[in-house]
């Protein structure tokens, strides 16, 4: 497996062996290019940025270009290479279940999981997202990526997998109203 690592630089990115992994979206799309890798890590867990009104329009378009523009840019030339690719997009788990207090990053990650909807069905791509909650340890998501990205589960494609411990489905259960 040639595996290419781009995104946020920190401890998922070096659990993965990247010593720095691309962030700029143009020399992830020259990476692509060159390197022709048959798996691609998209790393996008930012900093928590806060509600949605609290962040700079500039901000936010930065958060957004280092995240969600950058994984449809390698999502698009994976499909250009005319190979098998195998991308796994790592995002926070506020993608699945939004944080309102964390609002700009939930948008960003629900675009992720939006995009590993929309890009499953593309020919020669196979493409899943890893929702991580914040304190789940680097080497665990890590380890779900390989696998994933290892083809050894090759019907597993465009689905979210929620990385969480199962607080998600224990809040949905607390929060769900009688009757329902």
């Amino acid at each position: 497996m040639s595996l290419l690592v781009v995104g946020t630089d920190g401890p998922v990115a070096q659990a993965l062996g990247s010593a720095a992994p691309l962030s700029g979206v143009d020399e992830a799309v020259r990476a692509m290019q060159e390197q022709r890798p048959d798996a691609v890590a998209v790393v996008a867990l930012p900093a928590s940025a806060g509600p949605i009104g609290a962040l700079a329009p500039a901000a936010f378009a930065e958060l957004a270009a280092g995240t969600v523009t950058l994984a449809v840019m390698i999502a698009q030339q994976a499909a250009l290479l005319a190979q098998p690719v195998r991308i796994v997009l790592i995002c926070p788990a506020d993608g699945v279940l939004p944080d309102h207090l964390d609002g700009a990053r939930s948008v960003v990650a629900s675009g992720l999981t939006m995009l590993t909807e929309v890009a499953a069905d593309l020919p020669t791509l196979t493409i899943n997202t890893i929702a991580v909650a914040d304190d789940i340890p680097a080497a665990e998501v890590a380890a779900l990526a390989r696998h994933i990205l290892s083809g050894v589960t090759p019907s597993l494609n465009g689905a979210t997998i929620r990385l969480d411990g199962g607080r998600d489905a224990v809040l949905a259960a607390e929060t769900r109203a009688e009757g329902d």
